[in-house]
C-alpha cells in the first residue's frame, strides 16, 4: 500500500470513528473573509482541490462590505464541499479577525479545524500536510510556520518582516513556557484539534489567534511544518496601525493574566 493510500485509510478511519463519512467531515476549514471578491473564486478552486481525498467542510465568515458574501452564496450552491457561511454584520464584527475565527470555530462540525486567510498567501496544498502531520504525531495543534530554515516570506514586505520577527520575539521573551517549542506563534494557518481547545476562555482581539490559543492552553501538544507565504493574489493587506495596537493589547492582557509567577519567568533562562 502506498504513502498517500496510508494515509487517506487513517483519514477514513478517522471519520468513521466521528461518524459516517457522509454526514460528518474530518476537517472544517474556517476562513475568514473581508472584501475578498477579487480572490474568492481561485480561494475555492483550490481549496476544493485540496479537499478531494478526505471529508471536509468550510466555513466562511464574513466581514464583508463588497460582494463576498454574494459570491460565496453563489459557490456555495453548486460546491461539491459543504459551505457555510456566518456574514457578520458591522455591529457585530467584535475581535477583529480573532473575533471571526472564533465564530467559525463555534459553527465546526469536525474533529480539527484548519486555520486559513482568503488571500491565497497561505497555500490550500498544504492543509493535507498539516492533518498528516497531526495523525502521524498525535498533537493537538499543528502550525504551518514561516520561521523555519530555508523558508520563503514572499508575501510580507521588508517592514513587515521586521516588524513580525519583533513581535515574535517579544512574545517568546513573555511567554517562554507556553510558545518553548514554537518557531511561529504569529501564524494565521494552523490545524487545531477542537476538543482540545476551551472556546469560552477566549478572548480575542485582533489578527494573532493562535497566540492567544497557545498561552491559554499551555498543555497543547504542538507541531510545526514549514510552508513558504506566497505574495498576496488580489485585493489588500488588512494589516495596519490598529492592528498593531491590538496586538499590544493581546499581549499585555494575556501577560497581566499570568500572575506573580511572570516575573519569575522573565528572570529564568
Amino acid at each position: 500500500m502506498t504513502a498517500q493510500r496510508v494515509r487517506d485509510a487513517s483519514i477514513a478511519a478517522e471519520a468513521s470513528e466521528a461518524g459516517p463519512i457522509a454526514a460528518r467531515p474530518v476537517v472544517t476549514m474556517v476562513i475568514p473573509t473581508k472584501n475578498e471578491a477579487e480572490s474568492i473564486g481561485a480561494l475555492f478552486d483550490r481549496t476544493e482541490r485540496a479537499l478531494s481525498s478526505f471529508p471536509a467542510e468550510i466555513v466562511i465568515v464574513d466581514d464583508s462590505d463588497d460582494e463576498t458574501p454574494r459570491l460565496v452564496a453563489e459557490r456555495q450552491a453548486r460546491s461539491t464541499t459543504p459551505i457555510q457561511i456566518v456574514h457578520r454584520s458591522a455591529d457585530e464584527r467584535t475581535g477583529g479577525l480573532g473575533g471571526a475565527v472564533l465564530a467559525g470555530m463555534r459553527c465546526a462540525g469536525a474533529p480539527w479545524v484548519c486555520v486559513m486567510d482568503a488571500d491565497l498567501q497561505h497555500p490550500p496544498e498544504v492543509i493535507s500536510l498539516l492533518l498528516e502531520r497531526a495523525q502521524r504525531d498525535d498533537v493537538d495543534l499543528v502550525i504551518a510556520s514561516r520561521n523555519t530554515v530555508g523558508q520563503q516570506s514572499e508575501g510580507l514586505s521588508r517592514w513587515r518582516q521586521l516588524v513580525s520577527d519583533g513581535c515574535t520575539s517579544a512574545a517568546r521573551l513573555l511567554f517562554r513556557q507556553s510558545l518553548r517549542d514554537v518557531r511561529d506563534p504569529m501564524s494565521g494557518f494552523f490545524l487545531v484539534r477542537l476538543a482540545s481547545l476551551d472556546l469560552d476562555v477566549m478572548q480575542p482581539r485582533g489578527f494573532k489567534l493562535l497566540l492567544e490559543i497557545l498561552v491559554r492552553h499551555p498543555a497543547m501538544r504542538t507541531a510545526e511544518i514549514p510552508f513558504d507565504f506566497a505574495e498576496r493574489s488580489a485585493g489588500t493587506s488588512k494589516a495596519s496601525a490598529q492592528e498593531g495596537f491590538n496586538y499590544l493589547l493581546l499581549v499585555g492582557r494575556l501577560w497581566l493574566r499570568q500572575g506573580p509567577a511572570r516575573f519569575l519567568r522573565l528572570g529564568v533562562g
